[in-house]
């Protein structure tokens, strides 16, 4: 059985309120070349320890959690939007987007790795969050519907696409029209940012920007963020 197949059934055991959905197009083929080969294998260990991640990810000392309240009010959310976070770890920026959305609106939590997913599920089950999906993605895919949301959020994840041309692709396609995208990752400069950013992230922001715009999404704006000494914040949008 396929693994994205193996990590659906352990998902499902944790519904209630919330769902998990799964594309029928998951386990196809991966035509394109990986950009970085490996840089996922962490993520797709079914035997992932969320606790790890959480005292990596859900810290004060990480830029993105510090200024989470910055990050979601640049990001213009409107009650009843329906949002994607993109590689959604631990669901620090899902549970956000559930209460700024509201009851009507819905947030897509979407990850690769099932454990993630799990603990994204169980945690909106005792919050009593209803409006969250998780998603379980293949690594070139964001398996959401055409025209399904009006928001991508894409944090410290887009150096994490193995395979950035067809994950856009689906992205926009999953895009409605003036739908936005947000992209926020580690700036990588050559002789100054940390060793690990320049070893870990495969290449800076005007290299990121370029493939996001020849994906066929326009650039907006970059906002700045309190707090952001190493991250950036990059807006587009679907034309």
């Amino acid at each position: 059985m396929p693994l994205h197949l193996r990590l659906l059934i352990p998902v499902l055991l944790f519904l209630s309120g919330t769902s998990l959905l799964f594309s029928q197009g998951a386990a196809a083929p991966i035509a394109e070349e990986s950009v970085k080969p490996g840089i996922n294998e962490g993520f797709l260990d079914p035997a992932l320890k969320v606790e790890d991640w959480l005292k990596r990810f859900e810290v004060e000392s990480r830029e993105v959690f510090h200024a989470r309240e910055s990050v979601v009010a640049a990001c213009r959310i409107r009650k009843g939007m329906t949002i994607a976070d993109i590689g959604a770890g631990t669901g620090l920026y899902t549970r956000l987007f559930s209460e700024a959305t509201g009851p009507e609106g819905w947030v897509y939590a979407v990850d690769i790795s099932g454990p993630f997913l799990k603990h994204i599920v169980a945690r909106a089950r005792q919050e009593k969050q209803e409006n969250i999906s998780a998603v379980l993605s293949p690594e070139d895919s964001v398996a959401l519907p055409p025209n399904s949301i009006d928001l991508a959020f894409i944090c410290d994840t887009y150096h994490h696409f193995e395979y950035p041309k067809g994950t856009l692709a689906s992205l926009v396609r999953a895009l409605k029209k003036g739908g936005a995208v947000v992209v926020i990752d580690f700036e990588r400069i050559e002789g100054q940012s940390r060793e690990w950013v320049v070893g870990h992230v495969r290449a800076g922001k005007e290299v990121f920007r370029k493939e996001i715009e020849e994906a066929g999404l326009s650039f907006v704006d970059e906002v700045r963020i309190d707090g952001f000494q190493e991250n950036y914040f990059l807006r587009f949008r679907k034309e």
